[in-house]
């Protein structure tokens, strides 16, 4: 058996701290193991029958193999029962105790790493510590202490929590809707299992068709651990994910790039760069999830989607939110319209979406439908209809439909005794159907999103560019000057300047420049030279240039400092182009709209690193202010060309030189040929 069938279809159980007692886990545990099929042994050395079964002192005494045991008793006592197990062969743990690193206590962490270290040593696939369990509704094994989640009907979804009151709640719209389960695992403090160890499971699993996922924080590299698996992964199967954090921006000491760049951002960019689906509710994910089980649309750059409705103000709604997100809703070809024309009163909007308002005859809206599906634009067909008592039946509808080649998708809306009927007919067709038009609307986006993904894929293997930097790793922390000098050997360009110790080197400098000039100060320490009075623009005299450079002066620091004197650039778009070496992710590469207002604007976008061309260019198109670079009034466009270089040169960069911690060209300003770089910062890892 694999290490985590041993866990997730164990053969035999053991529950150590089994009892009798109803207030405790180990009880739990028992009763959501009546319908085990496989063999249970009871360990408690104070009892010997417990639910009616013979208990045994210790895991030596069992006499027998175990694939999994489960630990009920204290954190404390689980790291002589996991020397035990070990001893004992067996193969996997469920350790639901807490009291351990998730106490952020220094016990608690010495207690987690004693168990992982058992563990790693006899092999012991642990899950958990801190976790509630999972349970496997098709191997029928509920190893977790709410016995309730064995009702579980088998399904299709596998859902992977990181909080085990989340796959609750996940689990619970799962059965509610109808779907079924594969398997329900909370992950805990994850020190031996980790989240990716089960998705990389689930995707070679066949019955899972569909993986949801649920996380908050990642470890030092599991999010990049994460992102790899998931880019392999959402070529077997679809992966949907929640997150939280919106309202979390992580702080950096230094550069904007840290502050533009907060962990929710950086987790849902990667993971959808992965290729994975971003659900922003429970709710969401779920009714993704449904979808994707059951219809996977073709890897496609923006696939058409059609929309054909009874009533004008629930498609209104659908059209408005998908072309929120940037899903196409095509408009229908002229021959097409001619065709649904003459089916529908002249009143009908006939373009896409398609309102048939009052049809003149009960077969008008099969016929639509039907020509809807010959028009080659589309690649979705959604329908939405009202309950009427006096509407046709919409499977007999679809039944009329025979030819239509694109997945079909159904919403509609009443009273549930009312359409539930319906429902169920429709998916006994696998017609998936959604009872309002934003679950709709939202379950089309996550279809849509999966096609994109793999679009996107795709198309990255023919986009990547390396370049030759042979720059030697940086072993202290450059100033404004040196950070510059790096970013020459880089092929990005900046002002003509010059490093100055002194006012006669300064002088002397100044002398060979064109004016006006811009004097600031240099030293590793100030990061924001602005805020510190350090940056002097439109010097153009030699007495001028004196008093600039006593301002310098005062301002303190703890060792010597210099002097930047760099000529005025031409004016144009400033951007700002930042990275971070993140302690979970890795590599990331970061663009928005940039100056010193970079973070009031807050428009950015990112990518992992490296990043291919298309990475660059979808970059540039996330940002709000996109048309800016595009020309706007009459300014020109800028040069897209060099900046998608120079994104995958400064990602290429921190890849190759991991001592880099964040790093921000602020401002790149950018013209219609070419660009600059007029300050730069790059701050080592400690």
């Amino acid at each position: 058996m694999q290490p985590l069938d041993r866990l997730y279809k164990p053969k035999s159980i053991a529950v150590i701290g089994a009892s009798n007692n109803k207030a405790k886990a180990g009880y739990e545990i028992m009763y959501g193991l009546r319908t085990f099929p496989g063999k249970v042994y009871p360990l408690n050395p104070q009892a010997d029958i417990i639910f009616g079964q013979q208990a045994f002192p210790n895991l030596k005494a069992v006499g027998q193999p175990v694939d999994l045991a489960i630990l009920t008793i204290p954190a404390k006592s689980c790291v002589k029962a996991l020397q035990e197990a070990g001893e004992a062969g067996v193969g996997a743990a469920l350790v639901v105790s807490g009291g351990f690193a998730e106490t952020g206590e220094d016990e608690g962490i010495k207690l987690q790493n004693k168990i992982t270290s058992i563990c790693r040593k006899y092999k012991i696939q642990l899950l958990g510590p801190n976790t509630v369990g999972f349970t496997n509704p098709i191997a029928k094994v509920t190893a977790n202490f709410v016995p309730w989640l064995g009702e579980i009907n088998p399904g299709k979804v596998g859902i992977v929590s990181q909080s085990g009151a989340m796959s609750y709640c996940l689990a619970t719209l799962v059965q509610t809707l109808g779907l079924g389960a594969s398997l329900i695992t909370g992950i805990g403090n994850g020190p031996v299992t980790k989240l990716a160890d089960v998705v990389a499971y689930l995707a070679d699993d066949e019955n899972t068709k569909v993986i949801v996922l649920y996380f908050e924080g990642l470890g030092k590299g599991e999010g990049r651990h994460l992102y790899n698996v998931i880019r392999e992964v959402t070529k077997k199967k679809p992966v949907i994910f929640l997150t939280i954090g919106r309202s979390n921006i992580a702080k950096f000491a230094a550069s904007h790039t840290g502050t533009l760049l907060g962990s929710y951002k950086l987790k849902t960019t990667a993971l959808t760069q992965a290729g994975a689906v971003k659900a922003d509710s429970g709710d969401d994910a779920i009714d993704a999830a449904g979808l994707l089980a059951q219809v996977r649309l073709q890897p496609k750059e923006n696939p058409g989607v059609g929309v054909l409705t009874g009533q004008a103000g629930p498609a209104l709604v659908i059209a408005d939110y998908l072309r929120s997100k940037n899903v196409l809703i095509p408009e229908l070809q002229p021959s097409t319209v001619e065709k649904i024309s003459k089916e529908l009163l002249p009143i009908s909007f006939m373009k896409n979406p398609v309102d048939t308002t009052r049809p003149g005859k009960r077969s008008a809206f099969a016929n639509v439908l039907q020509t809807m599906a010959e028009d080659e634009a589309l690649d979705l067909l959604a329908v939405f209809a009202l309950y009427k008592t006096t509407a046709m039946d919409p499977v007999d509808i679809f039944e009329q439909c025979k030819d239509i080649k694109q997945p079909l998708i159904f919403g509609t809306g009443g009273f549930p005794e009312h359409i539930n009927p319906t429902l169920k007919k429709l998916a006994g067709r696998k017609i998936p159907a959604f009872t309002s038009p934003d679950r709709t609307a939202k379950a089309i986006r996550a279809l849509v999103d999966d096609s994109k993904a793999a679009y996107r894929k795709q198309q990255a293997k023919e986009g990547q560019r390396t370049f030759k930097f042979n720059i030697e790793p940086l072993e202290k922390t450059p100033d404004e000057a040196a950070a510059l000098a790096i970013l020459e050997r880089l092929g990005i360009p900046s002002p003509r300047h010059a490093a100055c110790s002194t006012h006669g080197e300064a002088l002397q400098a100044f002398a060979k420049l064109k004016k006006p000039c811009v004097v600031k100060v240099l030293h590793p320490s100030i990061t924001h030279k602005t805020e510190s009075g350090g940056v002097i623009l439109g010097v153009e005299t030699k007495a001028q240039l004196i008093e600039a450079l006593q301002r310098v002066d005062r301002i303190e620091t703890e060792t010597p400092k210099r002097y930047l004197l760099a000529e005025t650039a031409a004016a144009g778009l400033e951007l700002i182009v930042g990275a971070v070496n993140d302690i979970s992710f890795g590599p990331a590469v970061l663009l928005g709209l940039g100056g010193t207002t970079a973070e009031a604007w807050g428009d950015v976008s990112m990518r992992l690193a490296p990043l291919t061309e298309g990475d660059a260019h979808e970059m540039i198109d996330e940002l709000r202010g996109k048309k800016l670079l595009s020309g706007w009034r009459g300014a020109p466009a800028v040069d897209k060309k060099q900046l998608i270089v120079t994104l995958i040169k400064i990602g290429q960069l921190v890849v190759e030189h991991p001592e880099i911690k964040e790093m921000d060209i602020n401002p790149l300003r950018i013209y219609e040929k070419g660009l600059l770089a007029l300050d730069a910062l790059i701050v080592l890892q400690e």
